[in-house]
């Protein structure tokens, strides 16, 4: 791959190669970079940029990742390709609020209430009730709304959703679920849900703390 930054050194020169290399390093500590985000216009345009596509493909295929572009709504990001590559692993809760958070986009997009660029908007409580209804109703898994926020806050900072300011009257936040949130959780949250609350019923849950 050196062959290929240096080509693109001389042709285009070392300030282009340079962003190139930033959005390369973004996307291996964020995942997904979305275009509304502040200062990242420069990230998603090198991605969306043809004359650089050829190189940021080969560089992530050659380390296990596949590239996702969407244009029209405007993010890129990447996933792993085989269960070797090193991305970080999630434990149960993570995955189980990434799952609820996929349900509840999938639900309003079905229902068309769903915002420019795919962006569903909800609110933390919102989300946090869904989840109680969905996982928590029989006592299983139970994640405080204190923890319910730090994970937020953790797909926040791969581009999965972006959380508001606490409002002090309401306690309460918005929060936008961008359309990545189908791509890491799959196509089948809502069955994944309800597989694992009948395995909690059925007493064949793994501790909290385990990787999921």
């Amino acid at each position: 791959m050196l062959s290929e930054f240096e080509a693109i050194e001389r042709t285009l020169g070392m300030e282009k190669a340079s962003d190139l290399r930033k959005a390369i390093h973004f996307l291996l500590r964020r995942q997904f970079v979305f275009a509304g985000d502040p200062r990242t216009g420069t990230v998603f345009n090198i991605l969306m940029d043809s004359r650089f596509k050829p190189v940021i493909d080969g560089f992530f295929d050659s380390c296990g990742y596949r590239v996702h572009r969407d244009a029209e709504a405007q993010w890129a990001g990447i996933t792993a390709v085989g269960e070797d590559v090193p991305l970080p692993r999630m434990k149960l809760d993570e995955t189980i609020v990434i799952l609820v958070l996929a349900a509840h986009w999938q639900d309003e997009v079905n229902v068309g209430a769903v915002e420019d660029r795919a962006i569903v908007i909800t609110t933390l409580n919102t989300l946090f009730d869904r989840y109680k209804d969905m996982v928590q109703s029989n006592g299983s898994s139970s994640i405080s709304l204190t923890r319910f926020r730090e994970i937020l806050k953790e797909a926040s900072q791969r581009g999965l959703v972006d959380v508001g300011d606490i409002d002090a009257e309401a306690q309460d936040a918005e929060v936008a679920i961008r359309p990545m949130i189908k791509l890491i959780s799959g196509g089948d949250a809502l069955q994944r849900i309800e597989r694992f609350v009948r395995s909690q019923e059925a007493g064949l849950s793994v501790a909290g703390g385990d990787d999921a």
